[in-house]
């Protein structure tokens, strides 16, 4: 007979939970104020489906296309988070 905790533990470990996404880079497509980014080739996120922090809007280099942005998914994966410019 198992033992409850490893009856579970495997029950547990049998979900398929989803793999989240993590910390990203996103490319401009274009910038503010109606900012668009691609990751990679397949995903294209427009001002809908961004929120945008505040510092975006007031870093002394303006977002243009070309640039790249980080970005981190919010948990149901539809709307990601533009934190700050990458690299400079």
């Amino acid at each position: 007979m198992d033992k409850w905790d490893v009856k579970l533990a495997n029950m547990l470990k049998s979900r398929n939970n989803p793999n989240m996404p993590g910390i990203t880079l996103g490319k401009v497509i274009s910038g503010m104020p109606a900012l668009s980014v691609s990751i990679g080739d397949e995903i294209i996120l427009d001002a809908e489906d961004l929120v945008i922090a505040n510092w975006l809007y007031h870093i002394p280099t303006p977002l243009t296309p070309g640039d790249y942005v980080i970005l981190i998914p919010a948990p149901h994966g539809q709307t990601y988070y533009a934190i700050d410019k990458a690299g400079e």
